[in-house]
């Protein structure tokens, strides 16, 4: 089941990355198109900041299911690192059971969002506001099914008592704490 989880997580990893490839380029393409056509052309693109915009919006949601594979967001293990091994495992894991629970909630409004009568019409683009906030529910889902495949292999570890996955949680400069 863990081989299976773990090669879920991996395909969505590599879907996210090349969308995420997608929209940076999207942006880098929209937004030159938008600086020739207003300083050459001398004729502004109505609908390339709003669409930038929406490609970024998509960039960050999708590209934060890449960097939760790996737990690569931003953290800080200072406290963590200072209790022993052991209690230091189950932190992790109540962390990111938290972090779960927290993306559930987001999905969840996020939906509310997206299904509610709160959509705009974009005029520029010609589609519904509904396909920028879309980006909300479906990047809290992939990052949920992230933070799963996180919980599997922890608890993997955990059974199998191979604890190194844990010890080098953190920054690698800190000196190791003895285990209790």
């Amino acid at each position: 089941m863990i081989s299976t989880i773990r090669k879920t997580a991996q395909a969505v990893d590599i879907v996210a990355r090349l969308a995420s490839i997608f929209f940076v380029l999207a942006v880098l393409i929209i937004m030159s198109g938008q600086v020739f056509f207003r300083y050459v052309l001398n004729s502004s693109l109505q609908w390339s900041e709003e669409a930038s915009i929406w490609a970024m919006i998509w960039m960050v949601f999708i590209g934060s299911v890449v960097v939760m594979r790996h737990w690569d967001h931003i953290y800080i293990p200072t406290i963590v690192r200072l209790f022993p091994l052991r209690i230091r495992v189950w932190l992790i894991v109540i962390s990111r059971v938290l972090v779960g629970i927290f993306l559930c909630f987001l999905f969840w409004y996020g939906w509310q969002v997206v299904s509610g009568s709160a959509n705009a019409y974009s005029h520029n683009i010609g589609v519904s506001s509904a396909w920028a906030k879309a980006s909300v529910p479906l990047g809290a889902a992939l990052m949920v099914l992230m933070v799963i495949a996180q919980l599997a292999e922890d608890f993997a570890a955990i059974i199998s008592k191979d604890l190194n996955r844990f010890a080098d949680f953190g920054a690698t400069d800190l000196p190791d704490i003895p285990e209790a």
